[in-house]
């Protein structure tokens, strides 16, 4: 007999005025599993996660554990841990680390000894233990992130629900949030409801729901979606389009100048200090007019300083730095750059309108420039007949779009974007890189970019992985997939039909990575029968096994274990 449904859903809608968030929405969500609710921007996400949190009226069904969530919120929230979309938004910014984590515990009565234990496990998991006395105000983005899933774990919840956690956090924290899911599903029977712009991550859910414009487009196993030697992004797509939307392309703003643009970009043994804390070490390196340059690294590697001691936002202590042959922070720079910054360079008590008003003045747009650039930048964020929306209430993709536009509005010869396409859906990376590409292509614009989306790493002309404050790797993409190539082998991409113990290909020196429902090995040597061989003598079947290039995600955890591959 079937364990009944810790939430079911029937028939549930939604409406914001005129705007229909959700349409009858059905939906069985299992103890003890991990929900991955999928979908752009506006889909309804957020939405569905408040219903289920007991915090939004609804109609239609919503049952937990059998009673109807509306008649008795309270119930669910005593069983509930929840965090929200948005880097920090559950976190206190004047408490520390260690402050956050124990007022959340005391909140859920979360007894003294259990805390301390449980703190420790979290802090060594999340590699935030050296950080316990840093106010969360002074942490970078993704270590944020990383301190609002402590605080959401500390009480071991009976449900768990977390929208967009893995928002500016890097890869190889990605995979740490992953073993501490899976973790906690093991030792507590936790339910999570996770939504995720990464399909990597939702090809790990037990079950998936794709939802746009407030419609379930596929509920079932990610299973079912895989069965054609494909990632669930190619699926995504498949079943978006066959729904009607269209995917359409990135405009460019018309230049009427088309000015020539020198937008080179040179730094030289940069030294950036916080106290005793050394962010930058001697960093050097050189971006050439119109070329996408990536900057890679971990939470905390120093981009993000690098980045504003190139815009002038710090000053380095020592080192020199020159954008189009001019110095950070004077008067003429300021025109020929743009800054689209880590947390959102947007005023959200200000209207969508006022936002692009505001950044054409401090550009010195105006009249008719200003509006074709106004027209410009609201159809590139898809916020026609929003103009009078306050900033604050839109979407994270849209927000992200608006500001990356603003930033964009007065076309600078060298354009900084600090994870630009972090949290957004699969529509909306497309065509944020679509853009990127186009000015650099068409309009000779430099764009020093940061992500965390290591796929993105293959747009750029050449990448810099940071750690520590160092540059540890540079070059062109090709090139250091080549080079771990050289190292380490030719990588095999593996779909079991089962999850794969490390240890059975440790013992035959073989590096087992996980990537969603599949795996990515390597070793000198390594052929399609090694592998074959090793799951015959385990009883375990597969979807394929195909030799692929290196995924920049495998090169970038290789290089940050130390085992670099120059």
């Amino acid at each position: 007999m079937n364990e009944r449904p810790v939430f079911s859903l029937k028939e549930v809608s939604k409406s914001f005025r005129k705007t229909q968030a959700l349409k009858e929405i059905s939906l069985d969500i299992n103890a003890s599993e991990i929900t991955g609710i999928i979908g752009p921007d506006g889909a309804g996400k957020s939405t569905l996660f408040k219903i289920l949190s007991g915090i939004l009226s609804y109609d239609g069904i919503a049952l937990f554990k059998g009673e109807e969530i509306r008649k008795n919120p309270e119930l669910i929230k005593r069983s509930l841990s929840y965090m929200p979309q948005g880097i920090g938004q559950n976190l206190y910014m004047d408490l520390t680390v260690e402050e956050n984590i124990h007022f959340f515990a005391t909140l859920k009565d979360v007894p003294k000894r259990v805390v301390e234990q449980r703190a420790e496990m979290l802090l060594q998991a999340t590699g935030l233990q050296h950080f316990r006395q840093r106010f969360a105000w002074q942490l970078s983005g993704g270590m944020k992130q990383k301190l609002g899933i402590c605080c959401a774990l500390i009480s071991e919840p009976e449900v768990l629900i977390l929208d967009e956690p893995s928002t500016g956090i890097d890869p190889l924290s990605r995979r740490q949030l992953w073993e501490i899911l899976n973790e906690y599903l093991r030792a507590s029977g936790t339910t999570v409801v996770f939504g995720t712009s990464y399909m990597d991550e939702a090809e790990k859910c037990h079950s998936i729901m794709f939802l746009h414009r407030g419609e379930s487009l596929y509920r079932g196993h990610p299973e079912e979606l895989m069965q054609k030697k494909r990632g669930l992004e190619d699926a995504f797509f498949e079943i978006l389009l066959a729904s009607g939307e269209e995917l359409k392309e990135a405009e460019v703003p018309v230049d009427g100048n088309m000015r020539q643009r020198e937008g080179e970009v040179i730094v030289e043994g940069v030294v950036k200090r916080f106290d005793s804390f050394v962010a930058l070490k001697g960093v050097s390196l050189t971006v050439k007019p119109g070329e996408v340059f990536g900057l890679l690294g971990p939470n905390g590697a120093g981009k993000t300083t690098l980045i504003k001691c190139m815009v002038g936002l710090l000053r380095p202590e020592e080192g020199k730095i020159r954008l189009s042959g001019l110095e950070p922070g004077s008067t003429e720079l300021r025109f020929r750059i743009g800054y689209m910054s880590q947390i959102f360079s947007l005023y959200g008590d200000l209207t969508v309108k006022e936002n692009i008003q505001l950044y054409g003045t401090l550009y010195g747009i105006k009249g008719r420039l200003l509006k074709e650039r106004m027209q410009w930048i609201i159809n590139f964020s898809g916020l026609k007949g929003k103009e009078s929306t306050v900033v604050k209430s839109l979407p994270l993709g849209m927000k992200q779009r608006l500001a990356l536009g603003c930033a964009t509005i007065h076309l600078p010869s060298v354009l900084f974007l600090d994870e630009p396409t972090s949290g957004v859906d699969p529509v909306a990376r497309r065509l944020f890189w679509d853009f990127i590409k186009k000015l650099s292509n068409s309009m000779g614009i430099t764009v020093i970019v940061t992500t965390h989306n290591l796929v993105e790493a293959d747009f750029c002309d050449r990448v810099a992985i940071m750690n520590e404050g160092e540059i540890i790797a540079l070059g062109e993409p090709w090139r250091l997939k080549e080079a771990f190539t050289s190292t380490n082998g030719e990588v095999y991409e593996l779909y079991p039909e089962a999850p794969l113990p490390a240890e059975w290909f440790s013992e035959s020196s073989i590096s087992l990575v996980p990537y969603g429902r599949r795996y990515h090995l390597w070793r000198k040597g390594l052929s399609v029968e090694t592998i074959k061989e090793i799951l015959e003598n385990h009883g375990v079947g597969y979807h394929y096994i195909k030799r692929i290039p290196p995924p920049m995600e495998d090169v970038f955890v290789y290089y940050l274990t130390g085992q670099k591959v120059l």
